[in-house]
């Protein structure tokens, strides 16, 4: 470029290459020591005819009435044509059935082919007409008009009209220009070529000419392994020669996107994984930004904006993810919002209204803003009810924001800024909408404001010395560089598949070779954009996968004469990185602090339970107190429900109280017992739930029940002595308490413990016989909190709609379903123990080895089967996937280091 004229103006076809090659000419100017130059002109097409034609009308060269007074964005074309179509489908029977965004979608992407490739009505009229060219014709004639209203046209008629009005205008041209960027001109574009031509305008076509290039091939299992064989590749190069410029191009930008940048981080920017250090510099930029409604801080405030909108509940989901978020509301308050969203999981139910998470709130005094944002919150409900011109709501928007304190708790970084920027005008962008849209009410113009903000693209400023560009297929460079990874070579994305336009004549694209028309036409482009990669570096490395999940994949077939090379280098994850034996001390920590007496201990029997399945459960779970935040559900979850039988048969036997009383009553007391004991449980119920719901409830529990107590009809004589009775449990140091759901006694004085079970799975008893015992509950309760007693049956009953029975162990007959042990199966596991003393021995001696365990603080992770960690709060915090990749490390280096516990 050092050879191109001064007066010489280049023209690109996108924004990005236009600041890359206006940087670049910069840079030879002070690489070259030079003093003075004139500063390049370097802008993209559409911003030099904009330029260009307006100095042009008011030198009076061009007449006024050349232009129309507006043009669309991209979301306002979309808005008249959606308001078109719909005009259009207003009487149509299935209206509703349509889906006028993508219709919309597609009519834009039609009006654009007919601008750009100069098809005429006539040359549609020439060949045959579907319906849907028909519809479309219809929608194009109510999309002019509404134009023609708001005297607006699109870019691409804006374009057509300012070629036009350089045609005729006589205003002086620049002698040189220079076309770069541009794969592919449209016949509109080629218009603009040569009527310049025809001016005396010297046209050149800016191409990258670097040294001999050499180019070769490589395929991988999958996609991800790509991306990891990419990163690796730039860092050999970066540690050859830290000087280098590398580009790793894709036609799925967007879709590997997160990877690549993760594997980036990962490997050239460990430190980013701080909080305080996210924002650093990069080595690598992506060439395209991501949409503004994903921005953390543009996304609270969508969301603060849509819980105002409405009236209606809102889900938990997204109330929680407003109460968790940082950009609002008084930042002191932060952990007593976590709180807030916690107990609002516990006590409401899926979906929430405003005044219900007001209520939860109130009367806490470390919520003091929360109640009051909360009420702003509730006073924009109502003020918001009526209909608003966009100006308004923005307004009404923007001072909503200001009151709860949105972006103004903290000071932003650097990124937060320019997305507050960002927002700003996106506001103001809004404020211009009244003729187009009209008055709307609240909940419109935030749906508005969200396809607004979808529609902008946001890209910080890179600061960091950028040696990496991740580019998309169109992406062109501004210079040769060192090295470009090509990856995504596969057949079904490059070249592209072929992609008629659904309403215009498909023989008509076909003729004109319009993009996506024919195969050979995405082909020969194609082959046109991969030559110019090719050229742009010294070394290129293409790359294919050979699957995408289980589909089998090929290569495309521009790599059909490209050599082959095997790559074997692929960057690690952090987490891999961290997992490398040969870099690690293995150092067998599994011992907590010794349990003290002074210690608080929640989860009773279920503490034993976790230190069989895994000692680091117990420790977590129940002497740290970590558990999960609770998930809400539609009316009752299935625990409550549980809860709620539990609860019924408690009072059922406190007024029935025998075997002797049960089988005296009729039908009709019976079902009367059993109501009363049904309403004095729902009662007592927590949660709110409407009368039709708390009437299914009554219903449910009433057949339940019913259906219970049938089964308890076939036992000998007993007597219920205890309901949900709370037992001390000391054993081996340990003091815990236990609740027994129901301890019967029978003519002897002997004792059956009952445990109630109201899922659709029968009771676990098999762990009863190992030395760690699973499922300790009923073993805890016979071998520890009535050792004293003469136990001689401990028993599951299953309360479930689907099946009802008891099951367990025994001495004696008499529990239905339940045999003696001198009755059990020869393959029977508790066929070893000759009578109930014998097992409860073993039980004695198995809970007690766990509890010492808890006393000593053993809390390895170490686990028989994972799935018996399936109801495990702290699962997160076992790290089973790290463990998993450290042992999978160790293999490698050292095939017989043992086995994964």
């Amino acid at each position: 470029m050092s050879s191109v004229p001064e007066t010489t103006v280049f023209l690109c076809a996108t924004a990005r290459l236009a600041r890359k090659l206006y940087l670049s000419q910069i840079h030879q100017q002070t690489q070259a020591n030079a003093q003075h130059w004139q500063a390049p002109e370097v802008q993209t097409l559409h911003q030099w005819l904009q330029t260009h034609t307006t100095f042009a009308l008011l030198a009076g060269e061009i007449p006024t009435t050349s232009f129309t007074p507006n043009v669309l964005d991209n979301f306002t074309e979309r808005l008249l044509w959606q308001q078109a179509i719909e005009s259009c489908l207003a009487k149509h029977a299935y209206a509703a059935l349509f889906d006028v965004p993508s219709l919309a979608k597609a009519a834009i992407a039609a009006n654009q082919l007919l601008i750009n490739w100069q098809i005429a009505d006539a040359d549609i009229h020439q060949h045959f007409i579907n319906a849907e060219t028909q519809q479309f014709l219809r929608w194009r004639n109510a999309f002019f008009k509404l134009c023609e209203q708001h005297q607006t046209v699109t870019p691409a008629w804006r374009l057509q009209q300012q070629i036009e009005a350089i045609a005729l205008s006589s205003y002086p041209l620049p002698r040189h220009i220079t076309l770069a960027g541009f794969d592919r001109l449209t016949p509109l574009e080629q218009t603009l070529i040569n009527n310049l031509c025809d001016k005396g305008v010297q046209i050149e076509r800016f191409q990258i000419t670097g040294a001999e290039h050499h180019v070769v091939q490589t395929g991988f299992s999958d996609l991800r392994a790509e991306c990891s064989a990419a990163v690796a590749w730039a860092k050999q190069h970066l540690a050859q020669n830290p000087h280098h410029q590398l580009a790793i191009i894709s036609p799925v930008q967007s879709n590997v996107r997160r990877l690549l940048s993760d594997l980036l981080d990962d490997t050239f920017h460990t430190e980013t994984l701080l909080p305080n250090h996210f924002e650093a510099p990069r080595i690598y930029d992506f060439s395209v930004g991501m949409m503004l409604s994903e921005q953390t801080l543009c996304l609270t405030a969508l969301r603060l904006l849509r819980l105002c909108s409405t009236r209606q509940a809102s889900t938990q989901g997204d109330i929680s993810a407003l109460l968790l978020d940082v950009y609002w509301g008084a930042q002191q308050e932060q952990d007593a919002r976590s709180l807030l969203d916690a107990r609002m999981r516990k006590q409401l139910l899926r979906t929430v209204s405003l005044s219900q998470l007001i209520s939860v709130a109130q009367g806490n005094p470390a919520l003091a803003q929360c109640q009051l944002h909360l009420s702003y919150v509730l006073k924009a409900q109502q003020d918001w009810a009526l209909s608003r011109l966009p100006s308004a709501w923005s307004q009404a928007f923007s001072d909503f924001l200001n009151s709860v304190q949105w972006s103004q708790n903290r000071p932003l970084s650097s990124h937060e800024y320019q997305a507050k920027q960002a927002w700003d005008a996106l506001l103001k962008v809004f404020s211009t909408l009244d003729t187009l849209i009209g008055s709307v009410p609240a909940i419109e113009a935030v749906q508005k404001l969200q396809q607004l903000a979808q529609n902008q693209m946001f890209m910080p400023e890179a600061t960091g010395d950028v040696h990496i560009q991740l580019l998309g297929m169109l992406e062109n460079l501004e210079q040769p560089i060192d090295a470009i990874w090509v990856m995504g070579m596969n057949d079904h994305l490059w070249p592209p598949a072929t992609d008629l336009n659904p309403l215009l004549p498909a023989t008509v694209q076909r003729q004109l070779q319009t993009p996506g028309a024919t195969p050979d036409a995405q082909a020969e482009f194609a082959q046109k954009i991969f030559s110019r990669i090719c050229n742009s570096a010294h070394e290129i490395m293409c790359s294919w996968s050979h699957y995408d999940g289980d589909r089998e994949l090929r290569v495309s077939p521009l790599l059909a004469e490209i050599p082959t090379q095997a790559w074997y280098l692929s960057a690690t994850s952090l987490a891999e990185a961290l997992a490398q034996p040969q870099a690690m001390q293995f150092v067998d920590d599994y011992m907590a602090p010794v349990y003290q007496a002074s210690e608080p201990l929640k989860g009773g029997s279920q503490l034993i339970a976790a230190q069989a399945v895994c000692p680091a459960w117990a420790y977590y779970q129940y002497r740290l107190g970590a558990k999960a935040l609770e998930e809400p559900s539609d009316g009752l979850d299935s625990m409550t429900r549980g809860n709620l039988v539990h609860a019924v048969l408690q009072h059922f036997w406190l007024d029935c109280k025998d075997a002797r009383t049960l089988k005296h009553l009729d039908h009709h007391a019976l079902n009367l017992k059993i109501e009363q004991a049904i309403m004095q449980t729902l009662n007592t119920l927590k949660h709110a739930l409407p009368a039709q719901l708390m009437l299914l409830e009554q219903r449910r529990l009433q057949q339940l029940i019913g259906t219970w107590l049938e089964v308890e009809l076939e036992r000998e004589a007993f007597t219920v002595i205890a309901c949900e009775a709370q037992y001390p449990i000391h054993v081996a140091g340990l003091d815990i308490v236990c609740r027994i759901d129901r301890i019967d006694t029978l003519d002897d004085d002997s004792l059956v413990i009952i445990d109630y079970k109201t899922g659709s799975a029968d009771p676990k008893m098999s762990s009863w016989t190992e030395p760690r015992i699973k499922e300790p509950q009923l073993p805890l309760y016979a071998a520890i909190a009535l050792k004293d007693q003469q136990v001689v049956a401990v028993c599951f009953a299953k309360v479930n709609a689907q099946e009802s029975k008891f099951t367990g162990v025994a001495d004696t007959e008499g529990i239905p379903n339940i045999k003696p042990f001198d009755q059990l199966k020869n393959n029977s596991t508790f066929k070893g123990f000759a009578q109930m003393p014998t097992l409860i021995a073993h039980w004695h001696a198995s809970l007690t080895h766990l509890a010492q365990e808890i006393v000593a603080g053993v809390a390895r992770v170490q686990f028989e089967d994972e799935n018996d960690l399936l109801y495990c709060e702290v699962k997160p915090l076992l790290r089973i996937p790290e463990r998993q990749l450290q042992f999978e490390m160790q293999q490698v280096a050292c095939p017989s280091s043992g086995e994964f516990q």
